[in-house]
């Protein structure tokens, strides 16, 4: 189990909007684990920041670069995202679409919830608009639902490969092109596909040329109860 510090869990409920940069400002005065923690000039810089102007989440970014353990971090923030589309919290729709979200930017094993599940969630097309926060609600219900039960299947077994190690996120990440680093620790059968079945490869390279998301129907809808399985997950889910 990951567990974060008093810093790190006051600036994740920040990023996730449970608190306001108002409440972060009280909770660091009020904080004497931050005085005792950082040094004079760190909890200087802290204490001085004025939350009120523009841009103050960015300059907090900054100051907090050196305290925060990113990968870290990141792993909570991710465990989170999948224990919200595992429980079905209510927000598990907008949980699905950041893992397209994370899939762009570089964790590429979410080729399965974030390219085969998050973008048909985030890109709501069938609905005549182009993002999933334009829907309305019975929309949004509808849409998420219809991704589950594998959904909750997929996320469980990332939850799984995370908590265990064979995958680690490591905080670490390519300026250039804004783009997260990550080990992958996981056997040859654990990273194939349980979404996309290859429909052409190339004849001298075998390079995968086209793949069918066999969630979706002819017209890109999912398809309820789709027979897809994960064997591997079975060892570790009550039926």
């Amino acid at each position: 189990m990951v567990i974060l510090n008093e810093l790190e869990s006051q600036y994740l409920n920040l990023l996730e909007n449970e608190i306001s940069l108002q409440d972060f400002e009280q909770w660091v005065y009020a904080s004497k684990w931050l005085e005792s923690t950082l040094s004079e000039a760190e909890y200087i810089d802290l204490i001085s920041l004025n939350c009120n102007k523009s841009g103050a989440r960015h300059d907090l970014g900054n100051i907090l670069k050196k305290q925060i353990n990113e990968g870290r971090f990141q792993t909570v923030r991710f465990v989170r995202l999948l224990d919200s589309i595992i429980n079905r919290d209510g927000k598990e729709g907008e949980s699905l679409s950041k893992m397209y979200d994370w899939y762009c930017h570089g964790y590429n094993f979410l080729y399965d919830l974030g390219l085969g599940i998050g973008l048909q969630i985030n890109v709501p097309t069938r609905y005549g608009v182009n993002y999933y926060h334009e829907l309305n609600d019975t929309q949004k219900t509808e849409l998420v639902g219809s991704a589950y039960p594998m959904a909750a299947k997929l996320a469980q077994e990332l939850k799984i490969w995370i908590l265990t190690g064979q995958l680690v996120l490591t905080g670490e990440k390519d300026p250039d092109f804004n783009r997260w680093y990550y080990a992958d620790y996981r056997n040859e059968e654990d990273r194939q596909s349980r979404v996309w079945e290859v429909v052409d490869r190339d004849e001298k390279t075998n390079a995968v040329r086209a793949s069918h998301n066999t969630l979706l129907d002819k017209y890109g809808d999912f398809i309820q109860n789709a027979k897809t399985t994960i064997p591997w997950l079975k060892r570790f889910v009550k039926r």
